[in-house]
């Protein structure tokens, strides 16, 4: 080691800034000499009796008498000692290094005290940290367990203190992560906040990915879009500046007086004004990033934790970002106050409540990041983004496993990924298998594919959705990675897009990602699930985006799963009069007995509905019918979607607070010929399902062989008027069967084998 002053000059200087750390050096060199047997602890008590004139030792073997009495001050003695025997015994590189270590130890020291003090302004415990890192940076290396608790602080003091999380992330993430994330920390007021789960769960994957990625074990590059972060006591901040403090206890008013006051409560948001500190903040933020669309997502202290994920329950928004800073400012706080808002709706209020999580004061942190991707025609969109699931919860094929994992493909934003919107399909692959599609005639793929691209349109100043071959005629040929995405769909037959001059018409384009299933990306994905279920220790759900040249990891969280459920055969002497319905197609494992209650919406009677209106008061009766029924002893049956965002004639529009306490859900399909519909595999309304053990079964009432007891669906007497009379007048289009009424005592009873593809419900 050259260049720097000598290891005597070093302590010197220790010495006269810090006694007691030099001291502390010291001590560390004794112990570094006997660890390495270099010295003998019993001589250096010699050593030290005869400079101190302590006259005859006393004998060590006697356990019931004290050590030697030293006088007071003689911690000098051993500090001259040590340089002795380190002169003899060690290296000056050796001297210097154990000096360095010291001195950066008790700078993390620093860092894990500030971290662990919550009266610490963000800034400071940023400086510090920034001090610790610049610090010797190539010579001074911190003991393993020193490190690990300073991450852990850290990690508890800014990200969770849920100790199942430190645990991991403690592993994971270093200083300099924290550093990074506390650069680009929006400042508040207060210093009490954490980020909250999303992006904390999105910090811990860059780390993770980062981790192996440094050990040799991933080559891909780590992208993340550029993030910011509002930490969660911004909405306190915000909600005591605007005095909408009393508005905390809404949750604990029935559900449906949330709804109805969840409108006004938006208003209020949206019309207030911003805490200075906070509103200086952003203004430094948007300086700092520029202009460009943003997406402002919702981080809550208890979203994307194992068992409740809170999968899209709260807002996520994409702002436009051009323009005067002024009119920036206003549209980004607009922004951040409807996420705000959503904290109080009835969806995520009904979710807490399902979970014992009411009395959690809920907080609400912001994730602002970068939207993903190129302009071109006046749009901002990444070339296709997506969710992956490290499992395969449901399988479209005898072939496809569990483990397999899969994903939902999307071009544009991958909004049309995970909400379940209009009359569109995105691309499930077996990420194991890619080529194993759900769909397999031209006419089939060309109909359940993708049709509307979700974008930022800079003409229209906002979020939009654009027919395909629209949007193909504002981005021409130039369009990122069009070889991988789309195919023809021309005289009844897909063919390959081949070269950048091929010929075709925008109406002629189909979206499969053929080009895309037939490469490395889908094995590069699930190596990179993997690698993220290693880390966590449990399946994950991330969801991406690519610009045309690097995919880009939006979020990442711990994916709900079904313990798996035993199997059970299906009887074989049930009598037909008894056979209510069974499926053939898509079929979990699972059993649902004794149920006492069927809810069911007819498709042919929904569709001959005639008006928007009373489709949604069909999905506002199945919510009144789902509060009133008993939890867990009712089967919810209907048409197409369930929770349809688009067009809600393929659904009703139904939430979460409307299903919660079925214990079936039930979609049925009734098209002619082959359907295959978008079964929620994967979206945030199937993740609601997994963590509620709601289980999930698809019907096709018309697919030959398969049983549908119209008699006793259909001809039953409806018992809704009863239940929720408010709905009376809606009997013949949501029927409510009693079963034990109407069947002198007997009960459904559904057997579901995913093994065989089969499923069974039936009276008794």
């Amino acid at each position: 080691m050259t260049g720097g002053p000598s290891w005597r000059e070093r302590l010197e200087d220790l010495n006269r800034r810090r006694p007691g750390l030099a001291e502390r050096a010291c001590r560390t060199l004794l112990t570094e000499m006997h660890r390495r047997g270099l010295i003998d602890l019993d001589e250096l008590d010699d050593e030290f009796a005869v400079i101190l004139r302590l006259g005859v030792r006393r004998r060590r073997d006697d356990p019931n008498r004290p050590l030697q009495q030293l006088p007071s001050g003689s911690s000098r003695t051993f500090y001259e000692l040590a340089i002795k025997h380190a002169e003899r015994h060690l290296s000056a590189d050796e001297i210097n290094a154990i000096i360095l270590q010291v001195e950066k130890t008790d700078l993390a020291y620093d860092v894990a005290r500030a971290a662990e003090d919550f009266e610490t302004p963000l800034e400071d415990l940023r400086q510090r940290i920034h001090r610790f890192l610049s610090f010797a940076p190539n010579e001074a290396v911190v003991p393993q367990a020193d490190v690990t608790g300073t991450r852990a602080a850290l990690v508890r003091r800014l990200m969770t203190e849920s100790l199942a999380f430190i645990s991991v992330a403690k592993r994971y993430v270093k200083v300099r992560d924290i550093a990074w994330l506390l650069d680009r920390v929006v400042r508040t007021e207060g210093n009490q906040g954490r980020i909250g789960g999303k992006a904390a769960g999105l910090v811990l994957a860059r780390s993770i990915l980062m981790r192996a990625r440094e050990d040799g074990r991933f080559d891909d590059n780590v992208i993340i879009p550029e993030s910011w972060f509002i930490p969660s006591n911004g909405i306190l901040e915000f909600m005591e500046h605007n005095g909408l403090e009393e508005l905390i206890h809404i949750k604990y008013r029935p559900v449906e007086e949330v709804r109805q006051e969840y409108p006004l409560i938006q208003r209020l948001f949206k019309s207030s004004s911003f805490p200075p500190v906070l509103q200086e903040g952003l203004r430094e933020m948007l300086e700092k990033m520029g202009e460009g669309p943003l997406v402002v997502r919702s981080s809550s202290l208890l979203e994307d934790r194992i068992g409740h994920a809170f999968s899209g329950k709260y807002k996520s928004l994409f702002i436009l970002n051009q323009g005067p800073m002024k009119k920036r400012i206003e549209e980004l706080e607009d922004a951040i106050a409807e996420v705000y808002a959503s904290t109080l709706g009835p969806d995520p209020i009904e979710y807490r409540r399902e979970r014992g999580l009411l009395d959690f004061q809920e907080q609400m942190g912001i994730l602002i990041q970068r939207v993903v991707g190129q302009e071109m025609g006046g749009m901002v969109f990444p070339s296709f983004a997506g969710v992956a699931f490290s499992l395969c919860e449901m399988r479209w094929a005898p072939r496809i496993k569990r483990t397999d994992g899969m994903a939902r493909l999307v071009v544009g934003l991958g909004t049309r990924a995970v909400d379940r919107t209009g009359d569109d399909y995105p691309v499930l692959v077996a990420l194991e298998q890619p080529t194993l599609r759900a769909v397999q005639q031209p006419d089939e793929v060309y109909r359940y594919s993708q049709h509307t691209i979700d974008v930022v349109d800079l003409n229209e100043g906002g979020f939009d959705s654009i027919p395909l071959p629209a949007f193909m005629r504002r981005v021409g040929r130039r369009f990122p990675l069009a070889n991988k995405v789309f195919s023809i769909y021309r005289d009844g037959q897909i063919l390959p897009l081949i070269g950048v001059m091929a010929q075709f018409e925008p109406e002629e384009l189909v979206v499969t990602f053929d080009g895309l299933l037939r490469s490395g990306d889908p094995t590069r994905l699930k190596a990179m699930l993997d690698l993220l279920e290693e880390g966590l220790g449990e399946p994950v759900d991330i969801e991406f985006a690519h610009d045309g040249t690097d995919l880009n990891l939006l979020q990442c969280r711990a994916l709900s799963h079904r313990a798996s459920a035993q199997r059970v055969s299906i009887p074989a002497s049930i009598p037909a009069e008894r056979r209510v319905f069974s499926a053939e197609r898509y079929v979990q494992t699972g059993q649902i007995v004794d149920q006492e209650w069927i809810v069911l919406v007819d498709p042919r009677d929904y569709e001959r509905l005639p008006t928007d209106e009373a489709m949604r008061r069909v999905a506002r009766a199945v919510g009144a019918v789902n509060g009133a029924l008993p939890p867990r002893r009712f089967i919810l049956m209907g048409p197409g979607r369930w929770g349809s965002r688009g067009d809600i004639r393929l659904g009703v529009p139904i939430t979460y607070a409307d299903i919660c306490h079925t214990s079936l859900l039930v979609e049925i399909a009734r098209k002619k010929g082959s359907y295959v519909p978008d079964v929620s595999f994967g979206t945030h309304f199937f993740q609601d399902l997994v963590e509620s053990e709601i289980a999930y079964l698809p019907l096709y009432p018309d697919d030959p062989g398969v049983i549908w007891n119209d008699e006793f669906l259909t001809g039953s007497p409806s018992s809704l008027g009863r239940i929720v009379p408010e709905f009376a007048d809606m009997e013949e289009i949501v029927r409510v069967i009693n079963v034990p009424e109407v069947t002198g005592g007997l009960h459904l009873q559904i057997i579901m084998d995913g093994e065989e593809d089969r499923a069974l419900a039936y009276l008794e």
